[in-house]
């Protein structure tokens, strides 16, 4: 019977230690625009020094862009953790701005 007093919440804690953990550790694909996609290609190159000249977007299911995949073979995928929460409809205004002119592209 004592052991069961122990042995109990000693399980309890575990679990709850392994929820935590499992909930902010998990990774989602989410979708990123085009125009950040084309970014973090541009800052893939510019940090690698990478020579190639095309990328190709990485898509989901549903058809939108979660990354992007290199020429060279470099592969990124927008990922947040499942529990993170989204912004309000105010912030996402920034996403609607492009960081290149046109004639960057």
């Amino acid at each position: 019977m004592i052991d069961i007093l122990i042995i109990l919440p000693a399980i309890w804690v575990l679990f709850t230690c392994y929820l935590a953990w499992f909930l902010t550790s998990a990774k989602r694909n989410v979708s990123i625009t085009f125009d950040d996609a084309k970014a973090l290609w541009h800052i893939h190159k510019k940090n690698t020094r990478c020579a190639s000249h095309k990328w190709r977007p990485v898509l989901r299911k549903n058809e939108k862009i979660s990354g992007f995949e290199c020429e060279c073979g470099y592969k990124y995928t927008q990922k947040r953790p499942i529990i993170s929460n989204r912004p309000k409809n105010g912030h996402m205004d920034y996403r609607n701005q492009t960081t290149f002119s046109v004639a960057s592209y």
